[in-house]
């Protein structure tokens, strides 16, 4: 009887451990599948730990984690100059220990470079305290002015107007990131954001997420000289033109938002009147933005911020939805699945908005890898080739769309030996209109 008793008491830890792991088992399962707690702590620290174990050298001060290993010895390694648009390159990229901008020639050599005053910076913009740590610090998002004069953004921080001799002359802090457009009356359309928190009540149905906040961002207008005229939040976009679907269905949930990052606005383009009668359904100073974290583009209303057009996929985390002279929108289609291309490798596709018909494509392949986990720029050249880029690797090409798609200029940021610097941003200028090279500081 002795032993029975013992034999049930065993049973009955076993039992009892089994209840608990099947619980423990069943409420993971409903953690995972139902985004309840803590499955947003689990996230961020996943996020935190990968983050760690991919860039710990960067944080150490041992090797930037904008440097990416390549096999490439020389920065230009084809080059067709009776294909190609020729020209000068600006790019913003990381090398020479910085994140600045640079102006190269078609063979791949530096021409002049503008490297971020941030002390000057920190001190107009925030009582010398830094917007962002300077290890972080990246320049995505970037214009060239006529005189060497450019407009960098600090991603995340504050957009600055420099020089040619790289003097800070103006900026503006209010989490600047991604995009600088140069509108036709001098105007300059750039992006911001603010933390918001729900008890403020500004849009239903969207909650905070584990840091308590959630990420409000906005499209700015601002003044030649520094002054913003205009500023509006892209979430009162998307609800005030009824379409608050985009905002809490694509988070996991139907009913609610509860993530920081909610649209990760990346782009805005303001439609010039020398290309709006190739677009009848649209008028001159409408504004194509891009929703990264929806899969969503959207052109709106100049002065009402309504949207009069939208397109969700089949695009995937793209970037840099432009207009083109024939009616047509080219972007660049990430397809961001991570760290590999699990969807297939990045495209860049030219879109019919009235048939929502994909009319030309280019897509990296096996023998001719091209994907970007994150950023992306694309340029229409005025012979109809296509300039773009792939960040992490620190490469830009031009293609030759009437040509099979053929490649006919490819560089790399060859930062050092065996090492690519990351590029954001790549925009091909004709050499006329640079007019300050050689020009003393």
């Amino acid at each position: 009887m002795a032993v029975f008793r013992k034999l049930c008491a065993r049973l009955d830890v076993v039992a009892f451990a089994g209840a608990v792991l099947f619980a423990t088992f069943g409420y993971g399962v409903v953690v995972g599948k139902m985004n309840v707690f803590p499955h947003q702590f689990l996230n961020v620290a996943f996020d935190a730990a990968k983050d760690w174990r991919d860039n710990w050298r960067h944080y150490l001060g041992i090797r930037s984690k904008w440097l990416q290993p390549t096999d490439r010895t020389e920065a230009v390694v084809s080059y067709d100059p009776d294909a190609a648009w020729n020209g000068y390159t600006f790019v913003t990229a990381y090398r020479d220990g910085y994140f600045g901008a640079h102006l190269i020639d078609m063979e791949g050599a530096i021409l002049h470079s503008w490297r971020p005053p941030l002390e000057a910076i920190w001190a107009d913009l925030n009582d010398g305290e830094p917007l962002v740590p300077e290890i972080e610090i990246a320049v995505h998002g970037a214009a060239l002015l006529p005189e060497g004069e450019v407009l960098l953004v600090l991603a995340g921080g504050a957009m600055a107007k420099l020089d040619r001799c790289s003097s800070y002359l103006w900026g503006i802090a209010n989490e600047v990131h991604h995009s600088v457009d140069l509108t036709e009356s001098g105007d300059i359309v750039t992006l911001g954001a603010a933390k918001r928190t729900p008890a403020e009540k500004r849009f239903p149905r969207v909650d905070a997420a584990v840091t308590g906040t959630y990420v409000d961002e906005t499209v700015m207008r601002v003044r030649p000289d520094g002054t913003m005229i205009d500023e509006f939040s892209a979430l009162q976009v998307i609800y005030d033109s009824g379409d608050a679907a985009l905002v809490i269905a694509a988070n996991g949930s139907a009913f609610r938002s509860s993530v920081e990052d909610i649209t990760h606005l990346n782009d805005a383009e303001e439609l010039r009147s020398d290309m709006a009668g190739a677009f009848p359904q649209f008028e001159a100073g409408d504004l194509l933005l891009s929703f990264r974290n929806l899969n969503t583009i959207v052109v709106i209303d100049g002065t009402s911020h309504r949207i009069k057009w939208s397109m969700t996929g089949p695009f995937v985390g793209a970037h840099d939805p432009d207009f083109m002279p024939n009616g047509h929108i080219l972007l660049y289609d990430n397809r961001i699945t991570g760290g590999s291309p699990q969807l297939g490798y990045t495209r860049i596709l030219e879109i019919d908005p009235v048939t929502r018909a994909i009319v030309w494509q280019y897509q990296g392949t096996d023998a001719e890898p091209m994907y970007a986990s994150f950023g992306g720029k694309v340029q229409l050249l005025p012979n109809g080739n296509v300039l773009t880029l792939e960040p992490e690797a620190g490469r830009v090409i031009e293609i030759a769309r009437e040509d099979d798609n053929r490649l006919v200029w490819d560089y790399v940021n060859l930062a050092e030996e065996g090492w690519a610097g990351e590029i954001f941003d790549a925009i091909r200028v004709a050499p006329e209109s640079v007019t300050f090279l050689g020009e003393g500081c």
